[in-house]
């Protein structure tokens, strides 16, 4: 399967550039009128799929009607605290839960419960591992968009990045353990999460910093939403089970702070939207940000509530998750469950990407990167995109790497044709 969750549907595409310009790790280019993703480089923050007009750009998951018809004996749902707040009217948790097991689900374990234990561990992890001013702050893992964009534009960073899994990973390795001490077997046993992003689908494919992913595979929210809807509306009082797991705690991970507010910590800084994120990851990496202890970042605006596979714009959820909130001050959780105990520290170290290395060769890289800069300097850097990159310095790398031919920069053509005409 592949790494990314996004792709393209080629039909769609008209070629415009409006994805190469948004693109925050410059993995697309326009090529025979059609776009395509450069997948080492994607890092599924679906900001293609927000900002393209004709749909051409869709995050790939797995269909709700697959799972609920799976063979799997015990189907588990794994809701995000998110999805809490896409029901207009609806501030009850355990009737979203129950609507869940109402469509097909066995069982639902809430992620926001795994939050909470994550907030527990990074408190707990930053107490005993203190940065200087000069190391620069820890950066949570919890979004993997972000990881990705370290490993990408700032490698640097990598060092910074918390060690510990997600709220997802943690959530259903708690599920899993405690389905099978019930008798179940670990294939028989399917985790799907909820899936407000892109980016946690990637991650159950290719999962960064576990060995494999406990979670069977993911579905899209905006399915979801709209097949328990009319359940949610319908369920009567004395129908509604007490499923939930969390209190306010892990659900307010779902908005940008959420994170930093259970951690109870002076020097904090919460950022959202990736175009903020690449600034304060920039402003870090040289050192301008200083006395901060911790950093959450969110590809998303509005965190978890604004990602693209959501339902409800993030502002007028983020309205409904107040009154959520205000609901789950003092929720009724399963003990039984709440209790458990897992590893969260991460199996794997996050590895430097190196996606531009040019060359293995460092006298072959050397040569390559000089003609790239001369080329460069020849260009208008005005960054129009007609050549189908993104930027100047970007055409001029795929010129030098050998993936696009000189003439697609319709200035240098027009020049070349000009000093012809005059010869």
């Amino acid at each position: 399967m592949n790494a990314t969750s996004v792709t393209l549907l080629a039909e769609r595409c008209v070629g415009c550039t409006t994805c190469i310009k948004r693109c925050p790790t410059e993995a697309i280019r326009v090529r025979d009128g059609r776009a395509h993703i450069i997948k080492e480089r994607c890092i599924d923050c679906g900001m293609c799929i927000r900002v393209c007009k004709h749909k051409a750009k869709v995050a790939v998951t797995r269909k709700l009607d697959e799972i609920l018809e799976s063979p799997y004996k015990l189907k588990v749902a794994l809701p995000p605290p998110s999805l809490y707040s896409q029901f207009e009217g609806n501030r009850n948790v355990n009737r979203i839960l129950t609507a869940l097991r109402k469509i097909g689900f066995d069982e639902v374990v809430d992620v926001a419960m795994g939050a909470e234990i994550i907030t527990a561990a990074t408190k707990q992890f930053i107490e005993e591992n203190p940065r200087s001013e000069i190391e620069g702050p820890w950066i949570s893992s919890a979004c993997p968009a972000i990881v990705r964009l370290i490993q990408n534009r700032f490698p640097s960073l990598i060092d910074n990045i918390i060690p510990l899994i997600s709220p997802m990973e943690t959530a259903a390795r708690i599920a899993r353990e405690h389905f099978m001490e019930q008798g179940y077997k670990d294939e028989e046993i399917g985790i799907f999460f909820i899936t407000p992003c892109p980016a946690k689908v990637a991650e159950v494919w290719n999962p960064r910093m576990v060995e494999k992913s406990a979670v069977t595979d993911a579905v899209s929210m905006h399915e979801v939403f709209y097949k328990i809807r009319p359940f949610i509306k319908n369920i009567p009082e004395e129908e509604i089970q007490v499923l939930q797991l969390c209190s306010a705690e892990g659900i307010r991970w779902a908005n940008i702070g959420g994170e930093s507010e259970g951690l109870g910590l002076k020097d904090v800084l919460a950022v959202d939207g990736i175009d903020n994120v690449i600034e304060v990851l920039d402003q870090i990496e040289n050192g301008v940000i200083q006395r901060v202890e911790f950093v959450e970042a969110n590809a998303c605006t509005g965190g978890c509530l604004g990602g693209p596979l959501a339902v409800e714009n993030p502002f007028s959820a983020k309205t409904r998750m107040k009154k959520v909130l205000r609901r789950n001050e003092n929720p009724r959780c399963n003990e039984a469950i709440m209790g458990k105990s897992v590893p969260v520290e991460a199996e794997k170290e996050i590895e430097d990407l190196d996606n531009l290395q040019l060359s293995s060769n460092m006298q072959d890289a050397l040569r390559i990167m000089k003609e790239r800069d001369a080329l460069v300097e020849k260009l208008p850097k005005i960054d129009c995109g007609a050549c189908g990159a993104p930027s100047c310095f970007a055409f001029a790398q795929d010129v030098v790497c050998g993936e696009v031919d000189v003439d697609n920069c319709i200035f240098l053509l027009k020049n070349r044709m000009h000093e012809k005409e005059e010869e």
